[in-house]
């Protein structure tokens, strides 16, 4: 098993991110999982502020990455390329929530492998689920929902699984979150 959560690429991209102060947030499952959620998803999705950002090219570019902002009207903003290939998924609003202004303020600051992550809180993310109300979203009400109680009671995190095993099932492993 790989020592990192993410890969080099990855780490780049979003460390880059930070660096030229693009502001963005980590939300979906992906974002329930940094936060001790159970569970399992594929990509990492990430909600930018404004995808026809300049810096985020940028960074992408420094990652060996290439960005396609969508701004063209010929499809969705996506981050992909050889080096950081499509894991990254880009969304440009949130079921139920406000828009991506009002939300920064639930931003909660994580770290994944050393890069600081500004992540949704899971609060927002679970409301944002029982809005989409879509089967995949329904099917995780409940895990979101134990993972915000034990938040909420101030369980410790040492308690918990370890934070890399719920951030790896990012990679499409079926183990649970945190």
């Amino acid at each position: 098993m790989p020592d990192s959560t993410l890969t080099t690429a990855e780490r780049a991209f979003l460390t880059e991110l930070d660096r030229l102060g693009v502001r963005f947030m980590v939300v979906g499952m992906s974002g329930a999982l940094i936060q001790g959620a159970r569970g399992a998803t594929e990509d990492i999705d990430l909600w930018f502020e404004d995808v026809t950002d300049s810096r985020i090219a940028e960074a992408a570019r420094a990652s060996g990455g290439t960005w396609i902002s969508g701004s063209f009207g010929m499809g969705p903003p996506r981050v992909g390329g050889e080096a950081l290939s499509e894991r990254f998924g880009i969304v440009t609003h949130m079921s139920g929530l406000g828009d991506f202004a009002s939300e920064y303020e639930w931003v909660r600051r994580e770290t994944i492998d050393g890069v600081p992550i500004p992540v949704l809180s899971l609060r927002r993310i679970l409301e944002s689920k029982r809005a989409a109300n879509r089967p995949k979203d329904t099917a995780i009400l409940h895990a979101l929902e134990d993972a915000l109680a034990l938040l909420d009671a101030g369980e410790p995190r040492d308690g918990w699984p370890s934070r890399r095993c719920g951030v790896r099932a990012w990679r499409g492993a079926s183990r649970a979150g945190r």
